[in-house]
C-alpha cells in the first residue's frame, strides 16, 4: 500500500543520488536517484519540502518513490 506524505530533506548528495528525508511519526526515510518521479539529476537541499509516495517493503523499511520537490 502506498501513502502519499510530505517530508523534509534531512541530507541530499547530488554526486552519490542518495539521501535522506525525515517525515513525521518516521524517523528517517533513504531515497536514491530512482526515487524522484521526473528522471534526471535533482538537487535538494536541506530542510526542502518534498512529495512522495511511501510503502513498506517486506523487511519493514520504508521505501520512498515518486519523491519531487514542492
Amino acid at each position: 500500500m502506498n501513502t502519499q506524505c510530505v517530508g523534509h530533506v534531512k541530507w541530499y548528495c547530488k554526486n552519490n543520488g542518495i539521501g535522506c528525508i525525515d517525515i513525521d511519526g518516521i524517523n528517517q526515510v533513504y531515497i536514491n536517484h530512482l526515487s524522484f518521479k521526473e528522471p534526471g539529476r535533482h538537487q535538494l537541499t536541506p530542510g526542502q519540502e518534498v512529495r512522495l509516495l511511501l510503502s513498506r517493503k517486506e523487511q519493514g523499511a520504508h521505501l520512498a518513490t515518486h519523491v519531487s520537490p514542492m
